[in-house]
């Protein structure tokens, strides 16, 4: 036992002595393990190709239980899985340059999604970001992609504090183009950046294109007649689309000009019109005069639609959408005595201008008797329509009966039509009456001996009221993107309204 406690006492006396001979061969203050070599830089050189250096392994926890860390202390985070120092003030990863450097992890909900535009018009995504370093930051989100025309998007908040949940949805209208878009979800944070693509796909529409001008305009007839099998029962998605140098025009006010017609509710639909949607002209008024049969009233007759919906509808205007012009008020009447059934006198006046958009003018129809009246003029119809004039009525009417003459000296003017998008108007009415009687003496002749002069004849009951215009776009009580107004623009004229 002694011989082999000597013996081992000896040999480690020898390993001591040629390790510390070894260190004494180096340069001083350097120290090299796994080569005799040790860079003249390095305090420690450490050289393998079979092993590792091996830093000290623990969680966060017990990193930060470390009292006063030295400057450049360094551990191994076996939560984080990096390597981490002390600078100081906080522990930072290798990456970082400072403690308010932003990284953060990003993830999607899913990589795509579809829009089919009848079920649904939006798809949403859920952005869950987690920063994982530095103060507490905001993160912004951005979206790269070429997207269609009537395509949008929300996100939901944005800026992200720190960490949380971002909500982006998408929003097609019945008008944007079909297709598959991908899309480029940035994340920034201070100089990080984080990229993800989703696909969003847009299913298709039933496309109409109108390439023919046409006496009014049947949606969902144009429809069924281009598309075999379209469902009856089930919502759709349909886009009209009026090309360039057409014209859609109604044959009369009680029609409008196009109407989306009978599609199954729930539908959606869009108008592109780059074309002529114009309303019937309303007529003018014809007289006042409760003696016909039927009564007629003088009022001038509203203009017709341009757009009636029956279902909520986007419309996209790049031309003209104007109702009807309104029919002029006429400025007739029935002027006299009633004389047991015997009506003495004659209806004077004119008649109002036809609206813009072929509507008429007022004409002597169903005027029974004696009657002094100017018709109104017609509106012209197209693009280029104008309102038709009222009658005018200014010549002295002599009527003699015996021995007496009743001279009436009008001055009428029939309300005039209405433009596009426009009422029509009321005339204007005057009218005095001279009297005179005729008596021949013997020897000396007829001597004509005035008994009234210029004596003002007011209107015997109320003035007549024009036509309203037509609606450029008359809902119906469906949605629509065009606010409620009373336009006069040169592509929009016309109410927009229920």
């Amino acid at each position: 036992m002694k011989y082999t406690f000597t013996r081992n006492l000896v040999l480690l006396f020898a390993l001591v002595t040629l390790f510390t001979a070894n260190l004494s061969a180096q340069n001083p203050g350097n120290v090299g393990i796994g080569t005799i070599n040790p860079d003249s830089t390095a305090l420690l050189d450490l050289v393998s190709t079979k092993l590792g250096f091996l830093a000290p392994r623990m969680n966060t926890v017990q990193r930060d239980a470390i009292a006063n860390p030295a400057h450049g202390l360094t551990i191994f985070n076996v939560q984080d899985s990096t390597i981490q120092y002390w600078n100081g003030v906080c522990w930072l990863n290798v990456y970082q340059v400072d403690c308010n450097d932003c990284f953060f992890n990003a993830q999607l909900s899913a990589s795509g999604d579809t829009i089919d535009r009848v079920v649904s018009d939006s798809v949403s995504v859920s952005l869950t970001l987690n920063q994982t370093t530095g103060s507490p930051q905001n993160i912004a989100v951005n979206l790269i992609s070429q997207l269609p025309q009537g395509v949008t998007y929300t996100i939901s908040p944005n800026p992200q504090l720190s960490s949380g949940t971002v909500t982006i949805t998408f929003h097609a209208t019945p008008f944007a183009q079909s297709g598959t878009y991908p899309v480029v979800i940035q994340s920034l944070c201070g100089p990080n950046i984080v990229n993800q693509v989703f696909s969003l796909y847009i299913e298709p529409c039933y496309i109409l294109n109108v390439i023919n001008s046409a006496q009014t305009y049947n949606l969902s007839a144009d429809l069924y007649a281009t598309y075999q099998n379209v469902p009856t029962n089930t919502p759709i998605c349909v886009t009209a689309i009026i090309n360039t140098g057409v014209t859609l025009q109604s044959g009369s006010t009680g029609l409008p000009t196009l109407t989306t017609g009978n599609l199954p509710a729930g539908s959606l639909v869009a108008i592109i019109n780059n074309g002529n949607i114009l309303g019937h002209g309303g007529d003018g008024g014809t007289a006042n005069d409760p003696t016909a049969n039927p009564p007629l009233t003088g009022q001038g007759f509203d203009g017709g639609d341009a757009i009636s919906l029956t279902l909520p509808t986007t419309v996209i205007n790049n031309f003209n959408i104007w109702g009807g012009g309104g029919g002029g008020g006429s400025m007739a009447f029935r002027i006299g005595v009633q004389v047991g059934p015997v009506f003495l006198g004659a209806l004077i006046g004119g008649g109002g201008g036809g609206g813009a958009g072929g509507g008429l003018g007022g004409t002597t129809q169903n005027i029974i008797g004696l009657s002094f009246y100017s018709p109104g003029t017609n509106g012209t119809a197209g693009q280029f329509g104008v309102p038709g004039l009222g009658g005018i009525l200014n010549f002295p009417i002599p009527i003699t009966i015996g021995p007496v003459t009743i001279t009436l000296n009008p001055y009428v003017l029939g309300g005039d039509g209405g433009a596009y998008g426009f009422p029509g108007s009321q005339g204007t009415f005057a009218l005095n009456l001279s009297a005179s009687v005729t008596v021949n003496i013997p020897f000396i002749g007829p001597i004509t001996i005035p008994i009234v002069n210029n004596l003002n004849i007011p209107i015997p009951v109320p003035v007549p009221v024009p036509g309203n215009a037509g609606f450029a776009i008359r809902r119906n009580g469906n949605n629509c993107n065009v606010p409620d107004n009373n336009y006069n623009t040169a592509f929009l004229k016309g109410p927009v309204g229920n």
